[in-house]
């Protein structure tokens, strides 16, 4: 048996074709969580969102010995090319072996893992193989009308896990839990090395003597040297080429970004002004050009917001990012915005919308880091 109570997968439908799928059966997410295993008999809980957004849910009965595998949703762990395992065919009532037909190594959400594949007349699917848990699924239904006359031309369906408890990301090629640990610790050393540097170099620490037109000059010069290394970075050095996932590539950045925020506003109490706000515009340059080009490489529509809604736990987390995100990036670009070289009023002006961004920027990275934590780790399960 290879999964055990607790385990869930999550996955994404997209269906394709002409026609239209019955309406009990027009699902786009849905969640597997095994409830109780005794033998080789469990039970699963299936939670789906249909394409009109209502939720619906039902446990699943599954026994392999009696053929029970649920349209091979979860099949017995760790069969190889060449094994079998019996279907029941509860739909057809035509009971058959399926056949393993191959076998490979492939990154499943995030991680290297042996995976193996099968296929019938209709339906393709690919399994893990340590677990049994389907992890994809090409399945056409061309000219098909089911048991309750409901007719579908030809549709295909397209189902890809988004997401699991059952494994651990790996990063770099490391365990993620061994990958945190060795973060941590270089992030602890930095941070130690750069607090002995300020201390013993904060009395030479003086401020930047440069005329207003220069200090112009510099944050024109800053700005457009900004966008450009963010449109290279994006063209020249993809982040999955670095090995990473989006969430782990945006939990990074948002690290980088609050680590600068804080040292603009270090830089902001020692009264160092003009380093203040380069720091600061740099920190709203990369975030709202990273930001616009994701809106408009891809589009917000109802099915994407729908994915940010898809369990109650992410949106949750979305609706908590949002809350404070969005008004860290609004006293952020008002920071930058009132900034005038060489002004004497700046100072007070700006004093209370400077705190709002501060404490804004680190909510949302604690929310960041809770997110990512929740959806993208095992941490809490």
């Amino acid at each position: 048996m290879g999964v055990k109570e607790g385990d869930w997968i999550e996955y994404n439908v997209t269906i394709t074709g002409k026609g239209s799928p019955p309406p009990t059966h027009d699902v786009r997410w849905f969640r597997i969580t095994v409830l109780d295993v005794e033998g080789t008999a469990f039970s699963a809980d299936f939670t789906v969102r249909y394409a009109n957004g209502t939720i619906g849910s039902a446990v699943w009965k599954y026994n392999f010995t009696e053929g029970d595998v649920r349209g091979w949703t979860i099949i017995p762990s760790n069969l190889g090319p060449g094994d079998t395992f019996y279907d029941y065919s509860i739909h057809t009532g035509e009971p058959v072996n399926v056949t393993i037909q191959g076998e490979e190594q492939k990154m499943v959400l995030d991680a290297t893992r042996t995976v193996t594949y099968g296929s019938d007349s209709f339906r393709h699917k690919t399994w893990d193989k340590a677990t049994g848990v389907f992890i994809h699924a090409v399945e056409r239904y061309k000219n098909v009308t089911n048991r309750y006359g409901w007719y579908i031309e030809d549709l295909t369906a397209d189902v890809q896990a988004i997401g699991t408890n059952m494994w651990s990301p790996q990063i770099l090629g490391l365990n993620q839990t061994a990958f945190y640990w060795l973060v941590g610790a270089a992030a602890l050393a930095l941070l130690i090395w750069l607090s002995a540097v300020v201390v013993l170099r904060m009395k030479r620490i003086v401020r930047l003597s440069l005329s207003a037109s220069t200090q112009v000059k510099f944050v024109v010069f800053t700005v457009v040297v900004t966008v450009l290394a963010e449109i290279a970075s994006m063209v020249f050095l993809p982040f999955y080429e670095l090995g990473l996932s989006v969430a782990e590539f945006n939990l990074g950045l948002q690290t980088f970004w609050v680590i600068f925020v804080l040292m603009s506003m270090w830089f902001r109490m020692k009264g160092n002004y003009f380093v203040h706000e380069v720091t600061m515009l740099i920190v709203m340059c990369e975030t709202l050009v990273g930001f616009s080009v994701v809106l408009l490489l891809d589009p917000m529509s109802f099915s994407s917001m729908a994915v940010l809604a898809s369990t109650p736990v992410r949106l949750v987390m979305n609706f908590l990012h949002a809350i404070f995100s969005i008004p860290a990036l609004a006293f952020g670009t008002w920071l930058v915005a009132i900034w005038r070289p060489k002004s004497t009023t700046y100072p007070a002006k700006s004093r209370r919308i400077a705190q709002l961004t501060a404490v804004f920027w680190v909510l949302s990275y604690a929310v960041g880091v809770l997110d990512f934590l929740l959806l993208h780790t095992t941490v809490f399960g």
